[in-house]
């Protein structure tokens, strides 16, 4: 029996830059503090150029072009852009794995804290299932912490693009058996990605995510923003669409036991917080598991079978707006007796029941409706 949650799921005159030497150079400006401010590629002729001679604090300024490099970031430091669409890195012909043996274009480790503003991660990579299969557009792992705001992260894929397992998430955010990360997700866009959008991965790994549009790709399975294995932390105000079972997938459909669903937002710890989103064209618009997730005041639109799936655990679910789908909801009852509260939950335009209870292995499933 299957259980679906568990998925251990150039513009006319800017220049481009390949990463080839590295020329040290003497940064332009320092401040009052002792930071300094470097800029790429004024002072250093490659993005980790600057970061290798950053000192902790310091602030990494980004002109137009387009960067071919991967970025390994250790130290507490600031890169800026000049706004998405500008400035890019851009994954490079060759990928080189990182601390845990995984590719990525961006990799933020040691626990190290790290703001990113104003520009593009963009793949795709070159590898395929098999060899060199891109992991993630920006990795966060031991410990670190990631600052994105007014970004974007875009063609996280392997060329063709494949369903490979576990591969070509926009944003990864710790990972099993052991590794941790935390991040603050806000006004980014995250698109065209082969696996999921955001996925933070492992108790003790924390994000909040707000404000961003999270697209999947257009012709493999994908999941939107995804909290699994432990990993906790809050969801808000994001559009989340186009995450859907797509051919050749053969373990993907609407059985609940014995397939794969995908979903706009997965979530199955305590304390995780799914509010105020926008959820378009998702096959599952929100998708958890667990006690204590607080599901309220989401818009969910034209979910090919099921607006929210509430599975295995005790639920209140608050003033939800939930239009089309097969079922509105869904209350899933696999492993243990499972109990859901709607209150004020408005359910319109279904082809089945606005509410539908699945059981199995002897366990129930229970739906109340409050207005």
């Amino acid at each position: 029996m299957a259980i679906p949650l568990i998925r251990t799921a150039v513009r006319l005159g800017v220049c481009v830059v390949t990463a080839i030497a590295v020329f040290p150079m003497v940064p332009t400006s320092a401040a009052a503090d002792g930071s300094h401010d470097l800029v790429v590629p004024k002072d250093y002729p490659t993005i980790q150029a600057a970061v290798d001679a950053a000192r902790p604090g310091d602030r990494i300024t980004v002109r137009p072009g387009v960067y071919r490099e991967q970025v390994v970031i250790g130290k507490n430091v600031s890169l800026t852009g000049s706004g998405d669409g500008k400035t890019t890195i851009q994954a490079p012909q060759t990928l080189t794995p990182g601390d845990d043996g995984e590719n990525s274009i961006v990799e933020i480790h040691n626990g190290a804290s790290v703001s990113l503003s104003r520009l593009s991660v963009s793949g795709p990579g070159s590898g395929t299932c098999e060899d060199g299969a891109l992991s993630a557009g920006i990795r966060v792992l031991g410990g670190a912490h990631l600052a994105l705001r007014h970004a974007a992260v875009t063609h996280i894929t392997d060329t063709p693009a494949a369903p490979c397992f576990h591969s070509a998430t926009g944003v990864l955010i710790g990972d099993l058996p052991t590794s941790t990360g935390s991040a603050s997700i806000r006004d980014t866009k995250i698109t065209d990605y082969q696996g999921a959008g955001v996925v933070v991965l492992n108790e003790g790994s924390t994000a909040t995510i707000e404000g961003n549009t999270v697209t999947g790709h257009p012709k493999v399975s994908t999941d939107g923003i995804e909290f699994v294995a432990g990993a906790v932390g809050r969801v808000t105000g994001n559009t989340v669409s186009n995450n859907e079972c797509r051919e050749p997938d053969a373990d993907c459909g609407p059985d609940f036991f014995n397939e794969f669903q995908h979903a706009g937002i997965v979530a199955d710890a305590p304390g995780t917080v799914v509010r105020h989103n926008r959820l378009i064209g998702n096959q599952v618009g929100i998708y958890v598991a667990g006690n204590e997730i607080d599901v309220a005041h989401n818009d969910i639109q034209r979910s090919s079978f099921v607006g929210i799936a509430l599975q295995d655990g005790t639920f209140t679910v608050r003033k939800d707006r939930i239009k089309g789908g097969v079922h509105g909801v869904a209350v899933i009852a696999s492993v243990v007796d499972t109990n859901a509260v709607l209150e004020g939950v408005k359910i319109t335009q279904t082809s089945g029941a606005p509410v539908q209870t699945f059981e199995c292995c002897g366990v129930t499933a229970t739906a109340t409706v409050k207005p």
